[in-house]
Parts: structure tokens; sequence; C-alpha cells
């Protein structure tokens, strides 16, 4: 018989300490909570989060997501009835389709993990691939995305190269002004669908700032445009 206590949804502090905890996690786990993060509303249904992660079958994603709801619960001693994948959302049923809302306390833990961006939404085209990555120098881990990377690893590629977009050299203070000042999109050279494992991210070497057009535009192919070839669009563009 479930106690009161395990029927009363943890806070963020207990969810950040079961994500911390688990050592086991994988790339697809990492991946479908920052697409739930990202989603309007933060809800997904099974069958859309299955096509955002590249699964042919939400089966897969009801699997893993319920998988990891299982090691979270573990840790903090909570598993709501009647669904083991209670433990991370909320279901609500819309046009005879169940619907996952992602708790409060899980989105407010991953942003305390640093595991997601709250300023920095997906690009549709990017949600494909996640990797894990340690910084050089640091003994932090560093979650980076497709999309954006760790705070630390953003700053540090700012500092280097400045807020102007790397190819089209475009500045969202000068357009916008205050408001905008400081915002771009931070691009990682080698492709992460390339990455198997872990590997050593260089914010110098491995990232550049660029704006979300020339973002998108990179994104356009797979594998993606390099950045010169998208300079070189821009180029012959200007020529006619």
């Amino acid at each position: 018989m479930p106690t009161e206590a395990s029927l009363t949804p943890p806070t963020a502090d207990r969810y950040v300490t079961a994500f911390s905890a688990i050592s086991n996690l994988t790339d697809l786990h990492l991946q479908m909570l920052r697409i739930h993060y990202q989603a309007p509303e933060r809800t997904v249904t099974a069958k859309g989060l299955a096509a955002l992660v590249g699964e042919s079958s939400y089966q897969v994603v009801n699997s893993q997501y319920g998988r990891l709801a299982r090691l979270v619960g573990e840790q903090i001693g909570y598993s709501p009835e009647p669904e083991q994948l209670g433990t991370l959302v909320r279901f609500e049923q819309r046009n005879k389709e169940w619907h996952w809302l992602m708790r409060p306390e899980v989105a407010e833990a991953l942003e305390r993990l640093g595991w997601v961006e709250a300023a920095a939404p997906l690009l549709p085209e990017e949600v494909a691939s996640t990797a894990s990555l340690l910084v050089e120098g640091a003994v932090s881990r560093v979650s980076v995305n497709a999309n954006e990377c760790n705070p630390e690893a953003r700053r540090r590629c700012l500092e280097a190269y400045g807020t102007r977009c790397y190819i089209c050299g475009f500045s969202f203070g000068a357009v916008y002004g205050e408001v905008a000042k400081g915002y771009m999109h931070v691009h990682h050279l080698r492709p992460l669908s390339e990455i198997n494992g872990e590997y050593v991210v260089d914010p110098i070497t491995d990232l550049r700032p660029i704006c979300p057009n020339c973002h998108a535009v990179v994104h356009l192919r797979m594998p993606a445009f390099a950045i010169e070839e998208v300079r070189a669009f821009l180029h012959s563009r200007s020529q006619t």
C-alpha cells in the first residue's frame, strides 16, 4: 500500500538529487527529457515524442521513458499509480489521445542541473541528437545539445568570438537594441550524430556563434553544411 508521502509529488530538489544519482542515464533518456521540456506547454504524446527522437515506434519511447521514470522513482521513493511514468509526468486526455505533461518540479530540476536552457528553444531541424560532453580543464559534466550548449561553454565561445554571427555578421544588439544584446545561437562544428560516448569539447575550437537564420540554413542538410559553405551562399547572392 503506497504511503501518503510516496504519493506526494517530490520537490525540485529531490528530482535534482535523483537525476544526479542515476549513473546509467542514456543519451535517449536525456534527449527525451530535453525535447519534452522544450515542447509547447511541455506537453507531448508518445507518438509525437517518438517522431522527434527519430524512433519509428512509440512503444520504444513508452518503454524507455517508463524505465527512466522507474529509475527516478527508486531514488526518491515516488511512484504514483496507475502508470510508472507518472513519476515524471501528469496525464491528460485530449481528443481521445493521452498527452504527457512534464511535472513542473521535473522541469525546474532540469534547469538547475543545466541540462536545458529555458531561453533557447530547440530548432526542429536540430533535435535529432544529443550528447554529454566534458569541458577541457573542468571536472564537471557539461551537457550539450544540437542547438545550444551548457551556459559555461556558451559563455566561453561568445567571449572568444563575440556576439555577431560568425557567418553573416548579424548582431541582435545592433538591430534590436539593449533588449536583445548578447543573444546568439551557438553552433557545434562537429556533428553530434558522429559522436559515440564522451569526448572533450573546447568552446574555442568546437563552437561558433551564428544567428538563427544561418543556423537554420546550416541544418537544412544532413550532414549539416559547413560554415564556409553557408558563407559562400551569401557571397554568391551578393554578387548577383
